[in-house]
């Protein structure tokens, strides 16, 4: 559906008013779904049991099962109900499972779960005409009651209600939202200033980095074996710092480097390519995400430009990575940063640094070099072929760059990685960003694993002293 580019912009402002046109509101959304079989509980720390009752004794196992945690309670609704109409074009099969826990900014705390099935009423021509029906998702599903779409325990929730009634041989995790995954500062559910990912306005609540790893570790527990792929559709989630804290949990994490455009991952060729070829291997599947989120925005960012939804200076990146290379990135990573920390470096990093593509539209110039005090994360490949280009670099410098250079692009860690203009610079990203602050080093990047076992938190730190500020 997202190939249809009038579905993306024009559309999304037909959904909302379409919604309001109709007397039921965001009622309408949900009248194929029964009550809840209880009485919402004020405290309650999970979904209630109408949502959570046991799976059917003789379910099918099929090849794949998509889990969609779309947490719409913000300024991203609109957008939400237009992927789960987008998913409804395709919808499960006997073969491939697709489930969907949606949070709206109007439900007033009672969110919706669905077993995503095809729309055969309203086709992709209705979508982009701004039907009102538009709206109305035809999926079946239940009600869930103080669903907090910021709590990573609602999402395990929604896992294990997916999966006891929809086992597949293989699981694809979607976290959709917001994103911001620089570093993980902790501290109470309410302060809204930390970083991570699914942010509920409604409860101020969000899933902190560590988090993340929380969920898909009791997901593990319920089936046996790891996430076979998690895909962050969110913006600037494809750190270092996430992807390392998820080695030991997840197959492969898809994400991006930069920031995410309103329409998302395309559903509808995504799931239509698993569709057409259930068998898919979770790195097949991975690569398959990047290559239709390629293709989609490839074909769409003049346009999407031209009509003001993003900007002259943006671009897209999304990159699938192995976790289990990990340990082997951070290895590499560390005798390159164990060289690179020396005194006589510094000048050859701050040169390099002010050349290398910074992360958040607004922190890089045409060029993509950072023009910003606020930037807090650039690619990695770009910086250390940065530093390997400066005269001034040592040959053990160099040397080690270009091990760490040759780690990143040989495709078993970074098995996949697109980008996409306006900005040509883009094409610089090549599938991983790090923590890079460049006058203030956050204390709380130390709570990271990522922290922990490479020496890159010690570099930052030594790179941001007022001896050595850059």
């Amino acid at each position: 559906m997202k190939k249809v580019l009038g579905l993306t912009l024009a559309a999304l402002t037909a959904l909302s008013m379409g919604l309001m046109a109709q007397g039921a509101g965001f009622d309408e959304l949900y009248k194929s779904l029964p009550q809840p079989a209880a009485s919402p509980v004020a405290s309650a720390p999970a979904p209630v049991a109408a949502a959570t009752q046991a799976a059917p004794a003789a379910a099918v196992e099929r090849e794949w099962l998509v889990m969609v945690f779309l947490n719409g309670r913000n300024n991203l609704w609109s957008s939400g109900i237009a992927d789960i109409n987008e998913m409804e074009t395709v919808g499960s099969t006997d073969k491939m499972a697709v489930t969907v826990q949606l949070g709206l900014l109007q439900d007033r705390g009672t969110a919706a779960r669905f077993l995503i099935q095809k729309d055969t009423q309203f086709p992709v021509a209705d979508l982009v005409s701004g039907d009102r029906n538009v709206a109305h998702i035809v999926s079946p599903g239940v009600r869930v009651p103080n669903a907090d779409m910021g709590s990573w325990k609602h999402l395990v929730d929604f896992a294990k209600w997916s999966i006891r009634r929809y086992p597949a041989k293989k699981i694809m995790v979607v976290l959709w939202n917001h994103g911001s995954g620089r570093i993980d500062i902790g501290g109470a559910d309410n302060s809204g200033s930390e970083l991570g990912i699914a942010y509920d306005d409604l409860t101020r609540n969000f899933i902190r980095n560590r988090q993340i790893k929380l969920a898909v570790d009791a997901i593990r527990s319920e089936t046996g074996r790891k996430v076979n792929i998690l895909d962050t559709d969110a913006c600037l989630m494809q750190m270092a710092s996430v992807t390392y804290e998820l080695k030991d949990s997840v197959d492969f994490v898809v994400g991006a480097e930069e920031i995410v455009p309103g329409p998302g991952l395309p559903y509808d060729t995504v799931l239509g390519a698993l569709a057409a070829d259930p068998g898919m291997s979770p790195e097949q599947l991975s690569r398959t995400l990047v290559e239709k989120f390629h293709t989609f925005y490839d074909s769409n960012m003049a346009a999407l430009v031209a009509m003001k939804a993003l900007k002259s200076n943006a671009g897209t990146t999304l990159s699938a990575v192995r976790s289990s290379a990990s340990s082997g990135f951070v290895s590499v990573l560390n005798a390159w940063a164990a060289e690179a920390k020396k005194p006589a470096n510094f000048p050859v990093l701050k040169a390099a640094m002010a050349k290398t593509l910074a992360f958040e539209y607004g922190n890089n110039n045409g060029n993509g070099n950072d023009t910003s005090t606020s930037a807090r994360s650039r690619d990695l490949y770009d910086f250390v072929k940065n530093v390997n280009a400066e005269a001034a670099a040592t040959p053990a410098l160099k040397a080690l760059g270009a091990d760490l250079l040759d780690f990143i692009d040989s495709g078993s860690y970074v098995i996949a990685n697109v980008t996409t203009g306006p900005n040509a610079a883009y094409v610089r990203a090549k599938g991983m960003a790090v923590y890079f602050p460049k006058m203030v080093y956050d204390p709380s990047y130390d709570e990271t694993l990522f922290a922990r076992d490479s020496l890159w938190d010690e570099l930052i730190k030594m790179m941001v002293t007022k001896e050595h500020n850059f």
